[in-house]
């Protein structure tokens, strides 16, 4: 709730933030510039102007959490429990996720490419952030910007955490998690196995690993998406030592 004296509830705000874009704008100022006498013809719908608009936002944002890394170098992450929480409120509401269901979860980083101020240079040699976010099918369950630059392993065990106690709270069930090897380390999968009935993360390539996957003779023909695969399982308890996680 926003204090009723101020004017606009942040219902306001976000109504007409999903408006404009619905317009096809992508720039706050052009809510009182293009499509202010649009949006007034909506019923009880109040139009607030770009200057208000972006004063609101502020008051929903949260200062960034300076994440230092191994090689003590510093990144910035941003961390809104409040946003994360309403979106979550707003898919069970709309009844597209329900409570005590149990739901596949998928996580991985993604480059949005920008030039702010902060952009930093992201491993594919443009700018930008680069957020975890958490899925479930095409719903985004959970969402946390960092750095460009930022290593994706920095911090994720933390981030997961995060986003499965969310759910968790809410009464979402994770039946399996789904990563690529950006995920895959000791720590990362400790929180990942204890929040999952089960969970696939691809290994990252290493001699000891090939090797052992080499010795494996009773490989098994499956159709997964009208495609043929070779699969096999080997036990695994451990990291390869000569493995780079």
């Amino acid at each position: 709730m926003r204090v009723s004296t101020k004017g606009y509830s942040y219902s306001n705000l976000f109504r007409n933030f999903f408006n404009l874009f619905l317009c096809g704008d992508e720039c706050a100022e052009d809510i009182q510039q293009h499509f202010r006498s649009t949006l007034a013809q909506i019923p009880d719908n109040e139009v607030v102007s770009a200057d208000i608009m972006l004063r609101i936002f502020g008051e929903l944002a949260t200062e960034n959490t300076t994440v230092v890394s191994s090689s003590e170098k510093e990144y910035q992450f941003n961390v809104n429990e409040n946003l994360n929480d309403l979106n979550i409120k707003l898919l069970l509401h709309t009844k597209q996720l329900k409570k005590g269901k149990f739901y596949d979860f998928d996580y991985d980083n993604q480059i949005i490419e920008h030039e702010k101020f902060n952009a930093k240079k992201t491993y594919k040699k443009n700018t930008g952030y680069f957020p975890g976010i958490a899925t479930i099918g095409d719903k985004i369950v959970y969402i946390e910007n960092r750095d460009g630059n930022a290593n994706v392993k920095l911090g994720q065990a933390e981030t997961l955490e995060r986003s499965y106690k969310l759910l968790n709270d809410n009464r979402i069930n994770v039946n399996r998690s789904r990563m690529d090897a950006g995920s895959y380390s000791k720590e990362i999968i400790e929180v990942v196995a204890k929040n999952s009935q089960l969970f696939y993360i691809r290994a990252n390539k290493c001699e000891a690993l090939t090797e052992e996957i080499r010795q494996i003779t009773n490989w098994k023909t499956a159709e997964i998406n009208f495609k043929e695969y070779q699969l096999a399982s080997i036990p695994f308890t451990s990291f390869f030592p000569e493995c780079n996680y």
